[in-house]
């Protein structure tokens, strides 16, 4: 840099040191590139890091229309423009800054902090609810150590900042909050330490306390192969894990590895599964959308079919009806036996019945299949359950009671009890799906 653009540079630092807009564009009427020429080199203190020191906010938002980029670039210590607004405790300033540009709460400095971190290490509540609120993901984000802000917030004694933490992820609304939430809380270090590992280490046991009553894996490992209860610093933290149901590293079996469960022979179950979730996974969001649409309307038709089958049922009337042709008690308790049953015949009944379940089972298999977590299979499933179990007994009310018990009883309970099977099978199987994926994540 020559001496007319060292003497324009240093205009121009005067400039955002006094907040003065109507100097910034003198200085660019002498020399229009400046801004450009400190754009180019890589890490540098820009006007703008200079404006957010200060807390002035009208430069700092001129600057930045000017040069967006300024806002992600480091200085030489590593610092962007809004962690320096922070160390310099420009609250307002922060709080304006990221109502310009929300993703700036996930520019990462010097050793991978972000504001929220940063947020959380000094526990400063009401800019760490502001950064969660405009820029939810900025939770995922973890240090060069792979600490998430949780773990800053104990390692640094801020027990409010993890009460934010931790209510947030408890009442986060958005989709995939509880994969999030448990990830989260079950994050491990770059030592393999989850932030229960850290509180169990902590004297204090108001973080422990908080952390019992989230989802939080009580038998999580570190690298040194040891868990919460093997490394908690006091009896009285000790006696606090012992009572939350934790276990020490020679009572919980090692996860297994991802070359474990590649070696491990698949049985046909589980083949099937994994080409159901490869199915699942190759719709667009349309198409399962379609297939749900379907096989809700084939159980639905199945189930108003089973409670109106063809040909109708024997009405409440045949009963009297009887009276007027015979005298005789085993015809009369004949007819009377059949009111409300269907008036098809034996193996027409048992055509239909067959036909009818198998549709109607298949469609609610699908429903259960299309559903996309696990949290959302368990609850479609309980519907599905008590929906199934009002048709079985439509089902067995309708059944013409002079079928066999051969023909027509056994099919039922086959038919009623088999489904239920597969479709806990399906749910299951899901469940462990997902609990191997989250264990591999941990690992």
């Amino acid at each position: 840099m020559n001496t007319n653009g060292i003497y324009c540079f240093n205009r121009l630092k005067g400039a955002a040191e006094a907040g003065d807009i109507d100097l910034l564009y003198t200085v660019i009427q002498d020399d229009p590139y400046i801004l450009e020429r400190i754009d180019l080199i890589p890490f540098v203190e820009t006007p703008l890091h200079t404006a957010a020191s200060m807390g002035h906010l009208q430069f700092a938002t001129e600057i930045m229309n000017l040069k967006p980029s300024y806002a992600w670039k480091l200085n030489q210590q590593g610092f962007s423009p809004i962690h320096l607004a922070m160390q310099n405790g420009q609250k307002s300033f922060v709080s304006q800054f990221v109502n310009i540009n929300k993703e700036l709460v996930r520019v990462q400095g010097r050793e991978g902090l972000t504001a929220l971190h940063f947020a959380s290490q000094i526990g400063e509540v009401d800019l760490l609810a502001k950064f969660l609120l405009v820029c939810p993901n900025s939770i995922r984000d973890v240090t060069v150590r792979c600490e998430t802000a949780l773990h800053i917030a104990i390692k640094n004694e801020q027990y409010e900042a993890l009460q934010v933490l931790v209510g947030w992820l408890e009442t986060n609304k958005q989709r995939g909050a509880v994969e999030l939430e448990n990830g989260i809380l079950n994050k491990r270090d770059d030592a393999g330490n989850t932030i229960l590992h850290v509180s169990a280490l902590s004297i204090e046991p108001q973080k422990l306390l908080l952390l019992l009553s989230t989802g939080i894996n009580f038998e999580a490992k570190n690298l040194e192969n040891k868990t919460a209860l093997d490394i908690a610093s006091t009896p009285k933290i000790k006696s606090i894990l012992l009572r939350a149901g934790a276990k020490s590293s020679m009572e919980v079996a090692d996860a297994p590895t991802l070359a474990h469960m590649l070696r491990s022979k698949k049985t046909t179950m589980y083949k099937l599964l994994i080409q159901t979730i490869r199915i699942r996974s190759d719709m667009t969001e349309e198409q399962r959308n379609i297939w749900l649409i379907v096989a809700a309307l084939i159980a639905t038709t199945m189930y108003e079919s089973a409670l109106t089958p063809p040909g109708g049922v024997y009405p409440s009337s045949a009963g009297d009806n009887s009276l007027n042709i015979t005298s005789s008690n085993s015809t009369i308790s004949s007819t009377q036996g059949n009111v409300g049953k269907s008036v098809l015949s034996e193996a027409i009944f048992c055509l239909f019945s067959v036909s009818n379940m198998l549709s109607f089972y298949t469609s609610i298999t699908t429903i259960i299949i299309m559903t996309s977590s696990v949290m959302q299979c368990m609850v479609v499933y309980m519907l599905m359950y008590w929906f199934s179990l009002c048709y079985m007994i439509s089902m067995l009310k309708i059944s013409p009671a002079y079928a066999s018990a051969i023909f027509v009883k056994i099919p039922f309970v086959v038919l009623i009890t088999g489904p239920f099977v597969c479709l806990t099978f399906v749910v299951y199987s899901k469940l462990q799906h997902e609990r191997n994926a989250k264990k591999l994540d941990r690992s």
